[in-house]
């Protein structure tokens, strides 16, 4: 049995040192003179006061207006000899600071439901909600001093300085999604990751304006679960407040389209179509132009509807906006009595077979596995869109982790930055269009086994290690063409967000040697967009397919 990884004391404040340092390092002229000296300050702390200060900057305390809030009695950490003292040191160099300034209404939350009963005027029903107790002690924090009387019987801490720990974390991981975490699932061996070089003419912040945007960026979508977003005035003035973006940052710019998305969704919700369409027309990314043809339409503007439709039809920015495209302007154009050119979009049926089956206690894709593998005498495997995918991560792994400028610049990346973006395929696209190229069985199954021995477990976008096999890896790199896997991996290629998903649940393997691919769909299921989309590939592919329906007996 393998014996668990005990982390060293302190390990979380070593974790600190290194991602302050890394980011001092390498954005040392983006750094402002207000986060230098914050961690200046903090190396002058004495081992225990750093060890508390990193502990509370790391949880998630009670959210206010001076920073997350924490009870002193609360505190309990066996590495710091004393938690009083250290609190003492740090509200006087100003990293806390203790019973801050602020309303009754911030402070609740700190207390527990008895301590509030306790604390309050006397009579107070028990009975009552949380809500209702909280909200008849604000009435009564007016005319009564039991708000001061329960504050003096406790030492709340305020942490002060996260905003630019902030501003570290965003330039080490190049987001506020990932924290201190990272080092722990490492140090514990749960998640590995690949290694590549970090150069400084990769990293991701050129100047401290882009900083100040991505900040100002993550500040807005704080502020998207807000109950504003039932006002259209309120989404409007939020929108105003985005950042403008800079030039060459695909990253930032696809961000900012996700929270103009949304906002100009939900304006559309409220009926301000006009201002939804405007913040469409910011939009660089789908379903933007969707919308604004069907904002058209509402509106009665059925040419402009159709103007948009063409332009989609002549760039489209993915195989699903080209889709709506041929549908939506054929439908409008049939309606506005204009057809012209538009025809009919042509849909291809795939093989279909609908078998009756009893139900059982595994998922249906299983049943209908069991029953091929029953029927034909040959091998099923529950693969969804881990197979081709997996495959493909492991044959293109080199060029996945090259190290592109833009794309590497903090050691716990699962994909490198444009992983998502059209700049994934077009910055590799030598690399790509060679490796393709030099598909055949043997070069194949060579690469593909051997990363797979040689990289387990190492976190790779399109890898999902619990689902590959030496075995099913085999199979199939020995059952299905090279040609097969070359059009499949093109195909993914060119649109790696998308085209990773809707692949078929099965694989199925022959007595004879063949293979097929199948789809299931249960009781009351349909295919989706992106399924019809592979299975109509597979035909103009000549790739064997079909979906099956089940009825259950």
């Amino acid at each position: 049995m393998t014996q668990p990884i005990e982390l060293p004391t302190g390990y979380y404040l070593d974790n600190f040192k290194a991602l302050i340092e890394f980011v001092r390092q390498h954005y040392s002229r983006l750094i402002t003179t207000s986060e230098q000296n914050f961690f200046k300050t903090f190396q002058e702390l004495d081992i225990y006061s750093q060890r508390l200060y990193v502990r509370l900057l790391s949880r998630k305390g009670v959210p206010s207006s001076r920073g997350s809030l924490f009870r002193l009695e609360k505190l309990s950490y066996g590495e710091i000899e004393s938690i009083e003292s250290a609190a003492a040191v740090l509200d006087r160099v100003g990293l806390l600071c203790f019973n801050p300034v602020l309303t009754a209404q911030e402070y609740l939350p700190l207390f527990t439901k008895a301590e509030l009963l306790a604390a309050g005027p006397s009579g107070i029903s028990k009975s009552l909600s949380r809500p209702s107790l909280e909200q008849l002690l604000l009435e009564e924090s007016s005319s009564s001093d039991w708000f001061v009387k329960l504050l003096s019987q406790h030492r709340v801490l305020a942490v002060q300085g996260a905003e630019h720990f902030q501003t570290f974390k965003l330039c080490y991981f190049g987001n506020l999604n990932q924290d201190l975490t990272d080092y722990v699932l490492r140090d514990l061996g749960l998640y590995r990751y690949e290694s590549y070089p970090l150069d400084k003419q990769n990293l991701t912040f050129q100047s401290r304006s882009q900083i100040d945007q991505y900040l100002l960026y993550y500040q807005c979508l704080e502020l998207l679960e807000e109950p504003l977003l039932e006002d259209a005035e309120a989404i409007i003035a939020l929108s105003a407040q985005l950042p403008e973006g800079i030039d060459g940052d695909s990253t930032l710019a696809r961000r900012l389209d996700r929270i103009r998305l949304k906002l100009a969704r939900q304006l559309e919700r409220l009926n301000a179509l006009e201002q939804a369409d405007a913040l469409y027309q910011l939009c660089k990314t789908p379903p933007a132009r969707e919308r604004r043809a069907r904002i058209a339409v509402k509106q009665g503007y059925d040419t402009l509807a159709l103007e948009i439709c063409e332009e989609i039809i002549a760039s489209p920015m993915d195989q699903a906006e080209r889709e709506f495209a041929l549908g939506f302007g054929y439908r409008t154009a049939k309606r506005s009595g204009g057809l012209n050119n538009w025809q009919a979009p042509h849909k291809i049926q795939a093989p279909t077979e609908v078998i009756s089956l009893a139900q059982g206690e595994i998922c249906v894709e299983l049943l209908v596995a069991e029953h091929l593998e029953g029927s034909s005498g040959g091998e099923c495997f529950y693969v969804e869109n881990t197979l081709f995918t997996g495959v493909l991560g492991l044959y293109i792994w080199d060029i996945l982790f090259a190290p592109v400028p833009g794309a590497f610049f903090n050691p716990f990346q699962v994909a490198p930055a444009d992983f998502r973006t059209a700049d994934f395929y077009y910055s590799r696209q030598a690399l790509f269009t060679q490796r393709l190229a030099e598909i055949e069985h043997e070069s194949l199954k060579s690469r593909v086994i051997s990363t797979f021995a040689e990289k387990q477990g190492i976190a790779n976008p399109l890898v999902a290690w619990e689902a590959l096999s030496t075995e099913l890896l085999e199979k199939a790199l020995d059952r299905i063409p090279p040609s097969h896997w070359r059009s499949i991996f093109t195909r993914m290629l060119s649109d790696i967000t998308q085209n990773r998903n809707g692949l078929p649940d099965l694989i199925c393997f022959t007595p004879s040697g063949h293979y097929e691919l199948v789809e299931v769909k249960g009781p009351g299921d349909r295919l989706q967009k992106n399924q019809e989309r592979w299975l109509a590939f597979f035909a103009e592919e000549a790739i064997p397919h079909r979906v099956i329906h089940v009825e259950w007996h």
